[in-house]
């Protein structure tokens, strides 16, 4: 069953439960199909064949009566997480030498829910850019158009999903290192509620800088919507490794059946096939039966600045030491732009940006009383082309001001599902789903209504090399 790589993930969990295959007959499938695309690809940069085909069998050999709900789906896992036996390189060959002693929550939750890891997946060093590629690995390429980038953090996961390299990619969300690999790929993930899913690096010498405490969280990718959902579940299991974890299913508020649309949140432009997407998805949503009005999101401007202003003064003060010893000319150069673009807050007004973020987030608070769901732009800008921030610097600025809609959302600390409303090329294109806070569900609900009534065929693409 050569086929066996292009099933989604709840697909691949329905034909496990059922026994019509078993597990080391999907983890083969998978592994052949790295083979295939590796080291091409540079996506699934670490694959584990033999430790996962052992893994496999062994579980076929002591099938459980109730399965967990990942039980055999091959998934693949962000080499910037902690996982026994494996460094947390974060792609720097300095870093890339001490295996950890232990999972991060993540991991162990995956492994909880009877994922089989297939490997682990590329990101730019300290995971700090929208593109993928490290003095490790080198460039990740996007299996739709190598010219293309797959985006960043989480563009090895997205490259892997994408070409049929596992049902699932695990990454994370900073400034959009779910959404924008999601959207450069043509696949849907969620970036859950802030304290939704675990985060904890057992390995780290210190806990994490404060933007990074209130502004990422891990998650997803995936091909469709259903399958995010499935991992959903298992991810949000309670860690008492990360103290701000948080259990409420959801915002407790009644459903209203109405969505938002916003094609320009920032009024300043957006590219015709972004703003072409986004109407798409409204007018999908309304095929569905909600009712979708046009929407103006609150204090946007305010909201982009706090992000980046917060962020880049942890990068700074907290980061840039480790980065300047270990990191690359390139990558120091990017974030010195960076520092000078933005600016650093003295603390007055790193404690005025704090206050500026707590405004932000009850402003849109009060939108989500009249609405369920806000449909909008992940970024102002078709993909970009790979590696364009270490290509063309000067080019920079333009970068960081598309991804504006990402960045506020990391700072709202919101839930926000990704979904494809739009086959075009070089590469499909979708729009982000944004909830009140703890509203991840609704916002896979609203995804998955667009998705349906589009019916996009969501099979693995085959990598343009």
């Amino acid at each position: 069953m050569t086929d066996i790589f292009r099933w989604t993930a709840t697909r691949t969990a329905q034909a496990l439960a059922t026994g019509e295959v078993g597990v080391a007959e999907v983890t083969q499938a998978h592994l052949e199909r790295v083979a295939q695309c590796e080291p091409q690809l540079r996506a699934l940069v670490e694959p584990f064949a033999d430790q996962a085909l052992e893994q496999a069998r062994a579980m076929d050999k002591t099938r459980p009566e109730e399965l967990p709900p990942l039980w055999g789906c091959p998934v693949s896992v962000k080499i910037n997480v902690d996982m026994k036996g494996h460094p947390n390189s974060n792609g720097v060959p300095a870093l890339n030498k001490v295996p950890c002693e232990h999972d991060s929550p993540v991991v162990a939750n995956l492994k909880a829910a009877g994922a089989v890891i297939l490997g682990r997946t590329s990101t730019p060093e300290f995971s700090l850019r929208f593109f993928t590629s490290n003095p490790i690995y080198g460039c990740t390429l996007n299996p739709w158009d190598s010219a293309i980038t797959p985006g960043g953090s989480s563009g090895g996961a997205s490259a892997a999903v994408a070409a049929g390299m596992g049902v699932l990619g695990h990454g994370n969300d900073l400034g959009g290192s779910l959404r924008y690999p999601a959207y450069c790929t043509g696949l849907a993930t969620l970036r859950p509620s802030m304290g939704r899913v675990p985060a904890f690096a057992p390995s780290a010498p210190e806990e994490r800088p404060a933007a990074l405490q209130t502004m990422s969280v891990q998650g997803v990718i995936a091909r469709s919507v259903a399958d995010v959902r499935l991992a959903y579940g298992p991810l949000s299991a309670r860690s008492p490794l990360d103290p701000l974890w948080r259990a409420a299913p959801d915002a407790g508020k009644p459903r209203l059946g109405r969505v938002g649309f916003c094609t320009d949140p920032f009024g300043d432009g957006v590219a015709p096939r972004v703003a072409q997407a986004v109407e798409t998805a409204a007018k999908a949503a309304a095929a569905s039966g909600l009712e979708v009005v046009e929407v103006t999101p609150p204090m946007v401007h305010a909201a982009a600045k706090a992000w980046a202003q917060l962020l880049s003064a942890d990068v700074h003060y907290k980061m840039m030491p480790t980065i300047r010893k270990f990191g690359s000319p390139e990558i120091i150069a990017l974030l010195d732009k960076k520092a000078d673009l933005y600016g650093l807050p003295d603390l007055e007004g790193y404690i005025t940006q704090r206050a500026v973020r707590l405004t932000c987030q009850r402003t849109w608070a009060e939108m989500f009383e009249s609405i369920d769901a806000l449909i909008m732009p992940v970024s102002a800008a078709e993909p970009f082309a790979s590696d364009q921030d270490f290509a063309r610097p000067e080019s920079y600025p333009e970068i960081m001001r598309a991804q504006r809609s990402l960045s506020i959302i990391n700072l709202l600390g919101l839930p926000a599902a990704c979904v494809r409303t739009l086959d075009c090329r070089p590469v499909p294109l979708g729009v982000q789903v944004v909830g009140a806070m703890m509203d991840d569900p609704v916002c896979l609900d609203v995804a998955q209504a667009i998705e349906t009534e589009l019916g996009f065929d969501l099979s693995p693409v085959e990598p343009a090399l």
